[in-house]
């Protein structure tokens, strides 16, 4: 996978489209101009090529030489796959930020919480997806472990399309606000071997609420 700035323009731009991907502004199969896309960002066509290739590393983009650029379809056995990673990254995640966490980070799980709890009444997908996964972005941050969190990134992102997808009434839930509760509590703790299985259980819980919403 590729590299680049987290402060770059390009980096900026991979972040707009990934977004808008993940949560179907732009879907499976719609055709992403380069020309409307400078236009879009007003950039030359460098930095946003180099957002595609990270997004085509991420299984986001398919990239069709002398055709363009198309969102990727959603490929069931391919997440399904994913989460089976992810499942046990999310794990070892846990098990090494319990040990690794700051206080400042700590304050952020809380924060993200409080906010989360607050939402509850809105009943809003999106904020509520956007509010897991910073949740989950935080601890892959305190694992202060780069290739773990670009990994975790990597796959997060992959599985988070099918979430959009595939939940609405689920994700309001005080359930999932308790887990995010629990884990907070566990990596406050430091106690490795719960938080471990607590993330670990966290995602199969979404993938619980998936298979109940395709079946």
């Amino acid at each position: 996978m590729m590299n680049f700035e987290k402060n770059s323009l390009s980096h900026k731009i991979f972040k707009t489209l990934r977004d808008k991907i993940i949560f179907m502004e732009y879907p499976p199969g719609m055709n992403l101009s380069e020309k409307d896309l400078c236009k879009t960002f007003k950039v030359s066509r460098t930095p946003l090529r180099e957002a595609f290739r990270r997004l085509e590393d991420m299984k986001l983009v398919t990239v069709i030489p002398r055709y363009g650029t198309y969102v990727s379809q959603i490929d069931i056995n391919e997440i399904r796959c994913a989460f089976e990673v992810k499942i046990k990254l999310e794990g070892l995640a846990g098990s090494v930020a319990a040990k690794r966490i700051t206080a400042d980070k700590l304050e952020e799980l809380q924060a993200v919480i409080k906010n989360a709890e607050g939402l509850l009444k809105e009943n809003g997908q999106r904020k509520l997806i956007e509010i897991d996964n910073n949740f989950h972005q935080i601890i892959y941050q305190s694992t202060q472990n780069p290739i773990l969190q670009e990994m975790l990134e990597n796959i997060h992102c992959r599985c988070e399309r099918l979430w959009t997808s595939a939940l609405s009434e689920s994700i309001p839930s005080p359930e999932i606000i308790g887990e995010l509760k629990e884990i907070y509590l566990t990596l406050k703790r430091r106690d490795a071997e719960k938080a471990s299985l607590l993330l670990e259980n966290h995602v199969r819980h979404f993938i619980d609420l998936i298979k109940n919403q395709l079946l």
